[in-house]
């Protein structure tokens, strides 16, 4: 059985599961990335309907979709 890879965007899907809602600042500090890279993958991400962002002011929060019906 091959292993499973794990791709950054799949580590911040998980990161915001976990969290519930996370800015896309704090993801980036988590996961070390860019926070520009966060902001892009999140936007893409909610496109396809795997989570939810809101901006308020200076802050982009990413808002997992998990357990939400």
């Amino acid at each position: 059985m091959s292993p499973i890879i794990q791709t950054e965007a799949d580590r911040l899907i998980s990161l915001v599961d976990t969290k519930g809602k996370i800015t896309a600042k704090e993801a980036s500090k988590v996961l070390g990335l860019k926070e520009r890279q966060v902001e892009e993958w999140a936007d893409f991400l909610e496109k396809q309907g795997i989570l939810n962002l809101k901006l308020n002011f200076f802050n982009l929060k990413l808002i997992s979709k998990k357990g939400q019906k």
